[in-house]
């Protein structure tokens, strides 16, 4: 474990810059936004919409950019140290190959999003409370129900948090089978197998795995939101939106962010995500492999 930690150490020393100036570009270039633009488009009377829109537009921002990001450098971790040969070095020292690969794996893939997911949280919320005064002017402070808000941010947030982690397992198979290629044919054979997949699941309608990947995707969707039962704002021509539906849906946030957790947590227990750890277990094997091959 102390070796998995030097590990962990080794990439936020190394990395720390490029994802604390990814996730600052962000926050700052939003901050900007924020203070130069208006939302007259949005007819909402009461400041909580819209610190919560100028949130949810925060942390959608950061996060794609993140999870790009992360995504290509995870393309980038099987031959990274072979590149430079410091494999070589770091074969050298007491620890595992597993450890080498699983380390950058987690750092990349699970704590550096969550690092970031958390940041935007704690900016967007400050900056959509600075829209709401921009727009409704320093009264919106007075008129801001402070303690259903807060709670429902925490809950919020600690949801988004599992739900990235449960997320992250979800997409393991589909990103340590990328990986794997990547590891044994390089960057653009990893892309080649791709679309072969997609030529071949195409021509011979290979409905069985178009159905698992389907699944799959759906579990990282139930990762965030297992269920809608109580969450949702239902309205239509007939049934328009109306301020009460939202708070009455901003005051059951605390009832559902927990249900819905241990409902996502419920979702895991299935063959669809058990094959899944499976597959990627395999293709974990496969990056070890082929690390080994390399010395």
């Amino acid at each position: 474990m102390t070796i998995f930690k030097t590990l962990l150490l080794r990439e936020w020393l190394q990395y720390k810059w490029v994802w604390c100036g990814l996730v600052l570009t962000c926050l700052v270039l939003m901050g900007l936004a924020v203070s130069v633009s208006t939302m007259n488009e949005v007819d909402l009377p009461t400041p909580e919409p819209i610190m919560l829109i100028v949130a949810a537009i925060t942390m959608g921002v950061v996060m794609t950019v993140v999870i790009l990001a992360a995504g290509w450098q995870l393309m980038l971790v099987p031959r990274r140290d072979q590149q430079d040969r410091s494999i070589e070095y770091w074969a050298s020292l007491p620890g595992s190959h597993a450890a080498s690969l699983a380390a950058p794996i987690v750092a990349h893939g699970v704590l550096m999003p969550i690092g970031a997911l958390l940041a935007s949280l704690a900016v967007g919320g400050p900056l959509g409370v600075w829209m709401a005064v921009r727009e409704l002017g320093p009264e919106a402070l007075q008129q801001m129900q402070w303690a259903p808000l807060v709670q429902a941010w925490l809950w919020i947030s600690a949801r988004l948090v599992v739900g990235m982690l449960l997320a992250a397992l979800w997409l393991a198979p589909i990103m340590l089978f990328l990986m794997a290629a990547a590891a044994w044919l390089r960057i653009w054979g990893a892309v080649l197998v791709v679309v072969l997949l997609q030529i071949f699941t195409r021509l011979y309608d290979i409905t069985v795995l178009k159905s698992w990947m389907f699944d799959q995707l759906v579990g990282v969707r139930q990762a965030f939101v297992a269920s809608s039962t109580g969450s949702t704002i239902h309205f239509s021509d007939e049934n328009p939106f109306t301020m009460e539906q939202f708070y009455d849906a901003l005051f059951r946030i605390p009832r559902w962010a927990p249900a819905d957790m241990l409902e996502a947590l419920r979702h895991t227990a299935n063959l669809q995500f058990v094959s899944g750890l499976v597959l990627a277990g395999f293709c974990f094997w496969l990056l070890v492999l082929q690390r080994k091959r390399s010395l």
